[in-house]
């Protein structure tokens, strides 16, 4: 069994609402080094959502970690 190796939970340092159209806006959020590279995060769908757990899995010193939500799904 390969155990997981995760950093520690991270709260985002921004977050909002993309207008997308004029009736749509998907919910983004960032966390880690706003400087750092950038990771942006893909949650499966259709119908699930983005999660504080999948940011763990990046540097937060070495990665600006960005992640939304697809139309439709989770804050979007």
């Amino acid at each position: 069994m390969v155990k997981e190796i995760l950093f520690p939970h991270l709260e985002p340092k921004e977050k909002g609402y993309l207008k997308v159209s004029e009736i749509h806006e998907i919910y983004w959020e960032r966390s880690g080094n706003l400087d750092g590279e950038k990771i942006l995060i893909l949650h499966g769908g259709p119908g699930g959502g983005s999660h504080p757990r999948y940011r763990r899995y990046f540097d937060p010193d070495k990665f600006d970690i960005i992640q939304f939500d697809q139309r439709g799904c989770g804050r979007s």
